[in-house]
C-alpha cells in the first residue's frame, strides 16, 4: 500500500507524524512525504522520501512578526486564552492555514495524482490532504499533535479552502476522515472521536557531547522554550528561573536552540550550562526536572521519560497542556513571576511528583503503538476501496 504524509511546514507538525510513517515502512508499505519549508530537510534527515510541494514559498509572510517581543508575547497570550476558553482552534488560525494550504495545494495535488496513494495521513491543519483525498477518493487520516479533540475541525477548515478547491476543480466536500490522537483518552480535551496511538518522541539526531554521555554530578534541570517562542517573544521571561536557581544545588541546562539572544537574561548562574540544539530524547534520560513553555511535544516527550515538569504557558494551547500537567500530578502550572527556589527544588526532588511521573510513563508505554495502528489503517483503506468499487 502507498501512504502519503501531507504535513504543514513546521517541525511541530512533522515530528509527531514520524512514528506512524516509520511504522508503515517497517510493515513493508511505501511512504512518501509531501511538505514544504523547514519540514522538507527534517523529513529527509528522518530517512523519508520527500516531495517539496512549494519550493521558495514565503510562509513567513502569512505569520508576520510585528511589534516588540513584549507586544508579540501579549498577542500570543491573548490567543492562548481564547483557545483555552473555547477549546477550539481560532478562526484566525484557520484563515492563515487556508493561505498556507493554497500555497501548497498545486504541488500536493499534482504529486498525489502522479503517485496515487491509497491513504493520506496529514497534520491536522493541512487541508491540502482533504483536497487530494477527495480528488483521489481515498481516506484522510488526521494525525493529531495536540491534546484537543476537535471533531468538527475538518468541516470548520473547509470554508477556508473553498477558493483553492474551486481553483483546482475539486468538489468542495470532505473525504472520509479518521482522526488519530497521540495520547490516551483521559489526557485529551474537547469533543470528538478518534483512535488513540502511543506517541513516539523524536526531535532529530545528534552526536552526544562528553557532558551528556556521562552521569550528572548533581540534580539536573533543563529549560527550553521549544522552536517558536524564542523567535516570537524572546527568552527574557526566564530571568525568574535563573534567579530561582541561584544557590540551588542543581545544574541548569539552557536548551534554547542555536545562537539564542541571551542578553535580556543578564548574568547567568555559575551552575547554568548553555547548549545549542539538543534533541530532548538525548537530554531527558539525564534530567531530574524540566521547565518549558507547555508545548505538546515537549510535554509528552517528558511524560514518556517520567520527568517532572514545570510549564510556564505562553500561547496557543499551552494553558490547556499546563493544566494537564498539574491535574495529572506530574508537575506544576506557573507563570514566570511565580517561580522561586522552593518550586525548583520540588520539581527536582519531590518524591510524589517523581512517583506520579513514573506511573504515567508506564501507562503511556502500554498504549498501542504506531505498529498496532497500521493494520487498522490498512483495513480502513481496503474497506473504503472496496466500497467505492462496489
Amino acid at each position: 500500500m502507498r501512504v502519503l504524509f501531507n504535513v504543514s511546514p513546521g517541525l511541530d507538525h512533522l515530528y509527531p507524524a514520524l512514528g506512524l510513517a516509520w511504522a508503515f515502512r517497517t510493515a513493508g508499505h511505501e511512504v512518501a512525504v509531501a511538505t514544504a519549508g523547514a519540514s522538507v530537510d527534517a523529513a529527509v534527515r528522518a530517512g523519508l522520501t520527500v516531495r517539496d510541494v512549494a519550493p521558495g514559498a514565503d510562509f513567513a509572510a502569512v505569520f508576520p512578526r510585528k511589534g516588540t517581543p513584549e507586544e508579540r508575547e501579549r498577542a500570543m497570550r491573548e490567543r492562548g486564552a481564547e483557545i483555552t476558553r473555547s477549546q477550539q482552534t481560532p478562526e484566525i488560525i484557520l484563515e492563515k492555514f487556508g493561505r498556507v494550504n493554497d500555497m501548497m495545494a498545486d504541488g500536493t495535488l499534482e504529486y498525489a495524482r502522479h503517485w496515487r496513494p491509497d491513504l493520506i495521513v496529514y497534520s491536522r491543519l493541512q487541508g491540502t490532504a482533504l483536497l487530494a483525498a477527495r480528488d483521489l477518493g481515498v481516506p484522510a487520516v488526521e494525525n493529531g499533535y495536540s491534546f484537543l479533540r476537535e471533531g468538527d475541525l475538518p468541516a470548520r477548515l473547509l470554508p477556508h479552502l473553498a477558493p483553492t478547491y474551486e481553483r483546482l476543480g475539486v468538489p468542495l466536500e470532505l473525504p472520509l476522515v479518521q482522526p488519530v490522537y497521540f495520547a490516551p483518552q483521559k489526557l485529551m480535551r474537547g469533543e470528538g472521536d478518534g483512535w488513540p496511538m502511543r506517541f513516539v518522541p523524536y526531535q532529530g539526531g545528534a552526536v552526544l557531547p562528553d557532558w551528556l554521555a556521562q552521569p550528572a554530578e548533581r540534580p539536573r534541570i533543563a529549560v527550553t522554550l521549544g522552536t517558536i517562542v524564542p523567535g516570537i517573544a524572546g527568552v527574557g521571561s526566564l530571568r525568574s528561573v535563573l534567579d530561582a536557581a541561584e544557590g540551588l544545588d542543581a545544574e541548569l541546562i539552557l536548551a534554547l536552540g542555536d545562537d539564542p539572544d541571551l542578553e535580556p537574561l543578564g548574568p547567568l548562574p555559575d551552575t547554568a550550562r548553555v547548549v545549542g540544539w539538543t534533541p530532548l530524547s538525548a537530554l531527558l534520560p539525564t534530567l531530574d526536572g524540566i521547565v518549558h513553555h507547555g508545548g505538546c511535544g515537549t510535554l509528552l516527550a517528558a511524560a514518556h521519560a517520567g520527568v517532572p515538569q514545570l510549564a510556564m504557558p505562553y500561547g496557543a494551547d499551552n494553558w490547556i497542556n499546563a493544566q494537564i500537567i498539574e491535574s495529572a500530578g506530574i508537575g506544576f502550572d506557573r507563570q514566570p513571576g511565580q517561580v522561586d527556589s522552593a518550586l525548583l527544588s520540588s520539581l527536582a526532588g519531590d518524591e510524589v511528583l517523581r512517583k506520579n511521573a513514573a506511573a504515567l510513563a508506564a501507562e503511556l508505554a502500554a498504549e498501542p503503538g504506531p505498529d498496532a495502528l497500521v493494520p487498522r489503517l490498512v483495513e480502513l483503506a481496503g474497506a473504503h476501496r472496496s466500497a467505492a468499487a462496489g
